[in-house]
């Protein structure tokens, strides 16, 4: 699902009754924990913990090979004797989504089930003084609702935190996460775990509370936490949507003018008031999205009442009351808008102005198990609400708007649902401001033209014409997953595909593919010839099929969808000198020097010609060559679709051969070009300087001199890729080697060995490194 699915998902746990005061035990010896009223009685010193040869080796592997003895120290703390992996293993040894290491064991004495919790360093090693908090605010529903640690957690000498949580039930067969129910199932769990938060947990706090004051830059600020401070994906994303600062106040969904959302969190933009509003505080799971809520069953029936909530690392006794409610109903929303396209514009609409302001006649354009879905999480909600009325419904506007934003920064979802989420913000910000000003509902602004629209992705096909502004570092964040291809080839292309694919070509058309989550894909056997010389084949963005650049003519292979291999016929090339653009994606490209072609991926038929510029030294085209940029040594021609042909003038000159002498006498030197996927930049690296231009206006954003080692590393032609990103970074891969030419002084990226090639998702979230040694790594931007 988003960034926070599928970390504990599977876990079936539950609180004792009776439940010991849990403490975390420091790594110190100087004061043992029984002298400090940690525990009953002291540890029998001579207290032996028996784990099995072959679990010892499980555990190392999972958790680190000083970790054993750690956790017989724990046991003998405790008075066991034996700890064992319960078998067999009820899931792969791994690590949930915050790095955290989950195992099953079985211990004794006295015997038990347990799940046993190694937490990383840092903030997601509060979970266990979290978890405590939570189990000791309401204990009647901590025992009904939570999960409990029998034992007391212990941080390790490396930072660590070791923690042990229980067991619901018979075990861990009959418990289900609720993202893995049936949609009838899931809306009887939401209901009862909305009524839960709002009237059991939170009752006794409410009753009690006093609304406090917040603007709503104030409340929104508050509630995005380092999300927004910190920059990052959330901004990067509202760049890439054009509605990001600097930008109108009021943008267009389906024609309905509402306030941008991401100004809105600013604050203090003239055209929006930032009324103060009444906030109620409460006690808030922070993270309580479907797969961390687990529901047991008894004879194959799901007993919804009886819902267990876990993974309470971001508990807050004073958190807003309508965040949880509003993260509940996003994530159950998630998988009827997380699609590669989006909903048609009647059926999103609807929704979501059911969301924010419903209205029966919408139902007509929803598809209804989505309208039950939101009916299931806002009514109940209100319906516990119900006595503090309009303000509340005020208050869920917030969070869901706040929600919403962070839902736009959840990789793991695809553009079109993320784009949702945007949507989402902004309607739900304008209703906010029409219920908070003078005038009410009434001053809500009427819908004037449905085919005006604020949020499309710049060039994807879908009309919009704005650019994202310049980021010059847009850097790789973390890992997502990694493998060995089996095949060392330093000339292999990588490629995304559509679908969430990921595509590698060996240098004899051999074909791997695999999803972006690393799961392996059918693929295809290399032939005789091998492919021209460089990064001489191309993956298609739209359909399953690559195209290989071979001698004098193309090779067009297709993946159908009801499995196989398909080869068009070879498409012929005018002659030896004809040359694959690898870029693009939509459609393909070739050229001759004389003209470029933009090609058909369907057979390979050309669609239109451009004329090259004389002694053409490079080219580059947007994946649906809306944009085609050329260049020769000193000059980059930029081709927009529709607009006339712009001119740019480059440095240009090899290390210690830069007098004028030397230059009339030795070849023109060559340079690097780079589109990003929907032509709002180009970029270009020669041996002289690195330069970026945004096509909407034709100007220059960055120009930098490169430094002598720069251009003296620049020299050569394997493993060299130059790559633009939809917000301008550039990517240099130069022998190998990745940097960010883009940042003063240029950004060397950490790697292990030498890349053979690099390649960027169209939608600009994830990139893909592959070694020369055939080492494949994914990760998020």
């Amino acid at each position: 699902m988003h960034r926070g699915a599928g970390g504990e998902a599977r876990l079936a746990l539950r609180s004792h009754r009776v439940r010991p005061t849990i403490q975390s035990i420091p790594p110190s010896r100087d004061a043992p924990p029984w002298q400090a009223g940690h525990l009953p009685n002291p540890p029998d010193e001579g207290l032996q913990v028996d784990i099995p040869p072959e679990d010892v080796e499980l555990i190392q592997e999972a958790c680190g090979g000083e970790f054993v003895e750690e956790l017989r120290r724990q046991g003998r703390d405790v008075g066991w004797t034996e700890l064992r992996l319960q078998r067999p293993l009820w899931t792969t040894p791994g690590s949930s989504y915050t790095g955290a290491v989950l195992l099953p064991v079985l211990v004794a004495p006295p015997p038990r089930q347990l799940l046993m919790k190694v937490i990383p360093a840092g903030a997601a090693g509060r979970e266990a003084s979290a978890h405590v908090e939570a189990l000791d605010a309401v204990p009647a529903f901590s025992a009904r609702h939570l999960v409990g640690q029998p034992y007391p957690a212990r941080v390790l000498p490396d930072g660590r935190t070791l923690m042990f949580q229980e067991v619901a039930g018979a075990g861990l067969v009959h418990v289900t996460p609720a993202g893995s129910l049936l949609p009838q199932e899931q809306n009887q769990v939401v209901e009862h775990v909305v009524r839960g938060l709002l009237a059991d947990w939170n009752e006794a706090g409410l009753e009690k509370a006093v609304p406090e004051q917040l603007t709503v830059s104030r409340f929104l600020t508050r509630a995005l936490g380092d999300v927004w401070t910190g920059g990052g994906s959330l901004q990067a994303f509202g760049r890439s949507l054009g509605v990001f600062a600097p930008s109108s106040p009021w943008l267009y969904s389906d024609g309905m003018r509402l306030p941008n959302p991401y100004l809105l969190v600013q604050g203090g933009h003239p055209a929006h008031a930032d009324p103060a509003v009444p906030v109620l505080h409460g006690l808030g799971h922070g993270d309580l999205h479907l797969d961390n809520i687990l529901v047991p069953s008894r004879e194959k029936v799901v007993q919804p009442q009886e819902y267990r909530l876990i993974d309470l690392c971001t508990f807050s006794k004073r958190a807003d009351v309508g965040g949880d409610v509003a993260t509940l109903l996003l994530s159950a929303l998630v998988p009827h808008v997380d699609h590669p396209q989006e909903l048609p514009p009647d059926q999103r609409h609807a929704l979501l102005r059911f969301i924010v302001d419903p209205d029966a006649s919408h139902r007509a354009d929803i598809v209804p198990s989505a309208a039950a879905r939101v009916t299931a999480v806002r009514d109940t909600a209100r319906a516990v609400m119900h006595g503090w009325g309009d303000p509340w419904d005020v208050q869920f506007l917030l969070s869901l708007t706040a929600v919403a934003l962070r839902f736009t920064t959840y990789t793991k979802i695809s553009s079109a649902g993320r784009t949702f989420c945007a949507r989402l913000a902004a309607h739900a910000c304008g209703e906010v401001l029409a219920r908070t000003q003078e005038g009410g509902v009434a001053a809500r602004p009427p819908i004037a033209d449905r085919d005006r629209d604020s949020f499309t992705i710049v060039g994807f096909g879908q009309g919009g014409s704005r650019t994202p502004d310049f980021v010059p570092d847009q850097g790789p964040r973390g890992r997502r997953w990694h493998t060995e291809t089996g095949v060392r080839d330093d000339r292999a292309v990588l490629g995304f595909g559509p679908d969430h694919t990921l595509v590698a070509v060996d240098s004899e058309g051999g074909i791997r593919r695999w999803t972006v989550d690393g799961d392996p894909l059918p693929g295809a056997d290399g032939r005789s010839p091998r492919q021209r010389l460089g990064h001489q084949s191309l993956v298609a963005s739209l359909t399953h099929s690559v195209v290989v650049a071979r001698p004098k003519e193309l090779e067009i292979v297709r993946f159908p969808q009801e499995g196989g291999v398909f080869r068009l016929p070879p498409v012929p090339l005018r002659n030896g000198d004809h040359f694959l653009v690898t870029s693009g994606g939509d459609v393909f490209a070739t050229h001759d020097t004389r003209r470029l072609t933009v090609r058909d991926f369907h057979d390979g038929a050309p669609i239109e010609e451009l004329p090259c510029p004389s002694a053409m030294a490079a080219s580059a085209v947007s994946i649906d060559a809306s944009v085609v940029a050329m260049a020769r040594s000193r000059e980059v021609h930029i081709h927009r679709r529709g607009h006339p042909l712009v001119r740019w003038t480059v440095a240009n000159s090899i290390p210690h051969l830069r007098s004028p002498l030397l230059q009339m006498i030795t070849p023109d030197p060559g340079l690097q070009l780079a589109v990003s996927p929907s032509g709002s930049h180009v970029g270009c690296v020669t041996f002289e300087e690195a330069v970026v231009w945004s096509t909407q206006d034709g100007r220059e954003v960055y120009r930098r001199r490169l430094t002598d080692r720069e251009a003296q590393e620049a020299l050569g032609a394997k493993w060299m890729r130059l790559v633009c990103t939809e917000t301008g970074t550039l990517f240099w891969l130069r022998r190998g080697r990745l940097s960010i030419p883009t940042v003063d002084g240029g950004t060397q990226l950490r790697q292990s060995g030498t890349y053979a090639d690099i390649a960027i998702a169209r939608d600009g979230t994830l990139m893909a490194t592959l070694s020369t040694e055939g080492r494949l790594e994914v990760w998020d931007l």
